[in-house]
């Protein structure tokens, strides 16, 4: 009786705990209006910026095909979700580091993982800002009006690719805790997976070299499955055995991504390291 007890008060800590965390990175967000406004009209300058060059380079007929579109504004959707996996972690621990509150947070007894999750809740309320902003962009300057196949569907892919941002966004914030300096790497990371991770267009239509680079990427099958949901477009392996393979790199990721930080703060706290940038 005890044990359950006191298992359901560490359960009860841990919630408080990323509570905490959440509202504490929200009262922040909202604080900065400038920072919501500031999405909400440089997305379709992105939209513009992007999209058009894009299409100077496809045939006439492709102007008017929704598909054409629809790639390009999901493929926009796991840009702002792999940004979040970099941004998150990353910049979270390097803005600790500048502030000088990293060693005190890693003093304490929370968890390492919610003391930086909280960004995440941010992160979410930026990608709906981001969802919604860049449907209305697009709707308005092209006349494409965004479809969802299957809404349900979606909503669960998508959260298959938070938790994967997140496992993934634990190893690079254990890395930018190593090297101090993300800014560089963030960017680099960024134009990499995006590049050649399947994310804007399907891994199918890659020549061989990079197709076979886009299968070692995890968001590639994550945006397989929510083009899937979304457009009713063809996965890259059966649906079902694509969704147990996302959810198993989901509980790798974030396993890997657990150890790695735990261990770069160990070896940062023994080298006297851990607050310097």
């Amino acid at each position: 009786m005890q044990e359950k007890v006191g298992n359901f008060l560490n359960i009860r800590e841990k919630l408080l705990e990323i509570y905490a965390s959440a509202y504490k990175s929200i009262k922040i967000y909202f604080r900065y209006p400038m920072w919501i406004i500031s999405d909400i009209v440089t997305n379709p300058l992105w939209i513009l910026m992007l999209l058009i060059p894009i299409l100077l380079f496809l045939p006439p007929e492709e102007w008017s095909n929704s598909a054409t579109y629809q790639y390009f504004y999901w493929g926009m959707v796991f840009w702002a979700i792999i940004s979040s996996a970099l941004w998150s972690f990353g910049m979270s621990i390097r803005s600790e580091q500048q502030l000088g509150t990293i060693e005190y947070l890693f003093l304490s007894n929370s968890s390492r993982v919610t003391l930086f999750t909280g960004r995440i809740a941010t992160r979410l309320i930026s990608l709906t800002t981001d969802l919604i902003s860049m449907a209305l962009g697009i709707y308005l300057i092209f006349n494409v009006m965004i479809t969802i196949v299957n809404p349900l569907l979606l909503i669960f892919n998508l959260i298959l690719s938070i938790f994967v941002s997140l496992g993934f966004g634990m190893i690079y914030g254990g890395i930018v805790l190593k090297l101090k300096n993300p800014r560089a790497l963030n960017n680099i990371l960024q134009f990499i997976i995006i590049g050649l991770g399947g994310v804007f267009v399907p891994i199918q239509v890659l020549p061989e070299p990079l197709r076979i680079i886009a299968l070692v990427f995890p968001f590639s099958y994550c945006a397989d499955l929510v083009r899937f949901a979304a457009m009713g477009s063809f996965t890259i392996i059966p649906l079902y055995e694509e969704i147990f393979l996302v959810i198993l790199m989901a509980i790798i990721l974030n396993f890997i991504g657990i150890k790695v930080l735990r261990r770069i703060e160990i070896d940062s706290k023994k080298t006297g390291k851990l607050g310097t940038y």
